[in-house]
């Protein structure tokens, strides 16, 4: 499937995304992007990263906006992260998107209610 990126609105700031269909939460960011955001947290959060660390993240909401489809994130400052932005499945879902496997691009499927 290959590299997935998404460009991202996060309280009015652009930025371009990395897609991570395997990270269970929402937005991660780095600590210069909460700060350009003015994002302040309001709470901690332990996650273990792909090499078994355990880190802990502040959590912040804010308006995102993916595709100019807004919605309200919790969205986690991570100091350590080499990246701007890392979406993840929930933001994804909130906002009915998915990763077609083929192209490699969101895909607008829309919001069930079952």
């Amino acid at each position: 499937m290959g590299i997935t990126f998404a460009e991202v609105e996060i309280s009015g700031r652009r930025y371009r995304a990395l897609v991570d269909t395997g990270f269970n939460g929402e937005l991660v960011v780095s600590r210069r992007v909460a700060e350009e955001a003015g994002l302040r947290p309001f709470r901690t959060r332990e996650r273990v990263l792909a090499d078994g660390r355990v880190v802990k993240t502040g959590v912040a909401v804010a308006v995102v906006k993916i595709n100019g489809e807004e919605t309200e994130a919790f969205v986690e400052i991570l100091d350590e992260l080499p990246l701007d932005v890392l979406i993840g499945v929930y933001a994804l879902e909130r906002l009915g998107y998915v990763v077609d496997p083929r192209t490699g691009r969101l895909e607008k499927i829309g919001m069930y209610l079952i």
